[in-house]
């Protein structure tokens, strides 16, 4: 007798993984194939959208081999790196590179067209993520590649597209472009206008979790996956991840250490806010309200290569050594972890990282550890700020990504935020969330429902207590730490001058 499974494709920022999981959450088999990112200018981030399929195709392909004639995928679901969109022409090729979500070229777009308007539409704050700002760029730097576009999709539907033939995705992967009206999860058609584009050139509209399609004859050549296989149309990343990590209720937020730390919250009505970015909930007709810094564990790669002077295997442990040989506090060094930019709830793309308080008696350990605090202080404020709209305490925290891995680090995330910390047990858990859906869309196992796939398939592998000892202390620096960007705010401007004078 077939075991059987359901499968979920994670297409990320860095590659795409397939993963086979069974009726309990547990994984089976899995494959991941990389892929490269360019940058042609400065702040400019594109990738190849045939990357993104032979990356999957290719997993998909490895996933089935590996699971043999013994057991039976029933389903497939899908995430991917939100805000990422590609413009086809009418025969489906590339009319010009994808533009990711990190891409921030359209500094002087969000100036220009972002309003209270469009936040309350499309529940997102003006800033370098929403990809509406960088269609507008499109249309007015490179008109002849709009005019040739027929089609713009993003990653989930691009996939579809490729799996089923269909053009359509769900519009829980789709809001994240800013083209979608969060009241009535359709496209606006003064959010697509703003953007230079027509209605008829965006994919059909599903509802996550629903049954979008079944695997094309070519495809089913291409992966081994059966003819006819449903589809399920899934999420973004960050909603999938919170699913993947049991999150369904106010009182219960997912932290995504990953490049970009991510936390969210569940929310029946919809709601906006600059404390987050409104997003559809995996779970058809709700809300993830979702707070995001885009240099998360970037920061952590950033000081580990430029800064630690480190070299060979195993950096990351020693680094973790030589931040646990600092007391809570660094010293008294301070970090803002705003590589990049600054989101939730500032949204400013001229801010950048700051250190403060370094004197010549701080090394890198302190700088280290400072580094890590400075995530977690981000992340209590963004906790604080989501509780002070919302009206709801959140009690409790699940970690998950890459950086959950990290006893120091989830530790001391549970000092500063004084919540206990879960660790999710999946370390796959984008993916789960993926599957969680197609699981219930199919009805393994006998799971009748998004609610009862979440008991059965989510669990925790351990759960990170606040110590009480540096409380006193880390409330005084998260005190000091929320005053640093405010101080900075009037400097950043000049200082993003000076950078494009350095082409840096």
């Amino acid at each position: 007798m077939s075991q059987h499974v359901v499968l979920a494709v994670d297409c990320s920022t860095t590659g795409s993984k397939a993963v086979a999981f069974d009726a309990d959450g547990r994984t089976v088999v899995e494959a991941r194939r990389s892929y490269a990112r360019r940058s042609p200018q400065p702040g400019w981030q594109e990738q190849d959208a045939a990357d993104w399929w032979e990356a999957t195709a290719d997993a998909l392909a490895e996933v089935v081999a590996k699971l043999g004639t013994a057991t039976r995928p029933v389903a497939l679901g899908l995430t991917h790196q939100r805000e990422t969109f590609v413009c086809l022409d009418e025969h489906g090729a590339e009319v010009r590179p994808a533009i990711l979500w990190l891409d921030t070229r359209a500094g002087e777009q969000i100036r220009r067209l972002g309003s209270n308007e469009i936040h309350q539409a499309s529940g997102k704050p003006p800033s370098t993520t929403p990809s509406l700002y960088k269609l507008a760029w499109i249309a007015e730097h490179e008109p002849d590649a709009l005019a040739r576009t027929a089609l713009v999709l993003d990653v989930h539907g691009y996939l579809v597209r490729q799996l089923t033939g269909e053009n359509a995705t769900s519009w829980a992967a789709a809001d994240p472009l800013s083209l979608v009206d969060m009241a009535s999860f359709e496209w606006s058609a003064s959010l697509v206008a703003t953007a230079g584009l027509t209605v008829d050139r965006l994919p059909r509209l599903v509802a996550p979790g629903s049954i979008i399609g079944g695997v094309a004859d070519a495809a089913a050549a291409r992966t081994g996956l059966a003819a006819g296989l449903p589809v399920v149309a899934g999420a973004g990343d960050g909603q999938c991840a919170g699913l993947g990590a049991g999150v369904l209720t106010a009182d219960h937020a997912y932290l995504n250490l990953g490049t970009g730390l991510t936390m969210g919250v569940h929310s029946a009505p919809y709601r906006f806010d600059l404390a987050y970015r409104t997003l559809a909930s995996p779970i058809a007709g709700a809300y993830t309200l979702e707070a995001l810094l885009s240099s998360g564990a970037l920061s952590i790669a950033w000081f580990r290569d430029m800064v630690s002077g480190l070299t060979g295997d195993g950096r990351e442990k020693r680094m973790e050594e030589m931040a646990m040989s600092v007391p809570p506090g660094s010293h008294g060094v301070l970090f803002l972890p705003y590589l990049t930019s600054a989101e939730t709830p500032y949204w400013d793309a001229d801010a950048r990282g700051a250190y403060v308080g370094l004197s010549d008696q701080h090394g890198r350990a302190e700088m280290y550890r400072a580094v890590l605090e400075g995530l977690a202080f981000e992340e209590r404020l963004s906790l604080t700020r989501i509780e002070e709209s919302t009206g709801q305490r959140v009690e409790r925290v699940t970690a998950l990504g890459g950086a959950s891995q990290s006893p120091l680090f989830t530790q001391l995330l549970a000092d500063v935020l004084e919540r206990p910390v879960a660790i999710s047990a999946e370390v796959e858990t984008t993916a789960l969330g993926a599957a969680i859906l197609a699981a219930a869309a199919v009805g393994l196992d006998g799971m009748d429902d998004v609610d009862d796939a979440v008991g059965r398939m989510t669990h925790v592998e351990v759960v990170r207590q606040p110590d009480l000892a540096p409380r006193a202390l880390y409330r005084e620096a998260a005190e000091v730490y929320a005053e640093i960007y405010p101080r900075l705010r009037d400097l950043f401007p000049r200082i993003a001058q000076l950078r494009c004078g350095g082409s840096l």
